[in-house]
């Protein structure tokens, strides 16, 4: 298969080697200094960039401003402009946090595509670099050891229960919170300390460091007035995160907001995990 690349992270750079080292053909865009010559590199869109079966646009495919998510150059290309290079009915696309603009791109189009970032068994492997990257920033921004220190996870989605597993497994003193009855019993279960968000201001002071993963706001002012200002907090939900995070500057407390954390922490790992979903869905749709 063919496959056309525009922009993304290291993970695409990654990503490219392993379609390569798998007798695909690999097509670039929005990329400097690649290593690997048998890519051919794109200086502008063109209808022979779009000759190709697969689309592999950025995870996620908009940046802040709206453009498409390229982070390996400089060079700004806004979905607009993919749009109007598209025939009709091709080629499949691949990309992250597909909004209602892709959406109506892809109907009006007739493409085929798919989200990877909705994809259950991508979004489980992918919380594994994400809770690696988050212990390592907390371990970067601390004077203390992860062992014996008492940390608090906000939310036990699949990125909450990769970490809360994660800091047991060193040594730290866990709590877990949640809303659901049932996630709060399989946190007692696990060997943590349960705590429901209506009581979340009961365990604030006690804690060294706080990993929020909850995409809305959850630590206003109003709580995180509550906070040691020793306290660390690591936020690894998607933007704009759940802390008030002016509050948090305002009162002294050292914050980080840390999207897209498997790309910057383990790109190479992060790369074999979209691969091999990638293609396996590919594989049984397109034959």
């Amino acid at each position: 298969m063919i496959f056309s690349v525009v922009g993304g992270d290291m993970r695409q750079v990654h990503l490219m080697d392993i379609l390569l080292d798998n007798g695909q053909e690999v097509k670039a865009i929005g990329f400097e200094g690649l290593e690997n010559k048998r890519i051919k590199l794109y200086n502008s869109l063109t209808p022979d960039f779009f000759d190709c079966d697969v689309l592999f646009l950025p995870i996620p495919y908009k940046n802040k401003t709206g453009k498409l998510n390229i982070k390996q150059a400089n060079m700004i290309i806004s979905l607009e402009e993919i749009e109007e290079c598209l025939e009709a009915n091709k080629p499949w696309v691949v990309l992250g946090k597909a909004d209602k603009e892709f959406e109506e791109l892809a109907r009006s189009k007739g493409l085929n595509f798919i989200d990877i970032t909705q994809e259950e068994s991508f979004a489980i492997l992918n919380a594994i670099p994400t809770a690696e990257g988050a212990i390592q920033r907390a371990m970067e921004m601390t004077d203390i050891t992860i062992h014996r220190s008492k940390v608090l996870v906000m939310g036990y989605g699949r990125i909450g229960k990769s970490l809360s597993r994660m800091l047991r497994g060193i040594g730290a003193k866990v709590t877990v919170e949640a809303r659901k009855e049932e996630d709060l019993s399989w946190i007692l279960e696990n060997g943590y300390k349960p705590v429901h968000l209506k009581d979340l201001e009961t365990v604030l002071p006690d804690q060294d460091i706080i990993f929020n993963t909850i995409p809305h706001l959850i630590l206003d002012k109003e709580k995180l007035t509550k906070i040691n200002k020793r306290t660390v907090i690591i936020d690894v939900s998607s933007y704009p995160g759940g802390v008030d995070f002016d509050a948090a500057k305002e009162l002294g407390i050292k914050t980080s907001l840390d999207l897209g954390l498997p790309g910057i922490v383990a790109p190479r790992t992060s790369a074999e995990i979209i691969y091999k979903i990638m293609m396996d869905y590919l594989q049984e749709r397109m034959t």
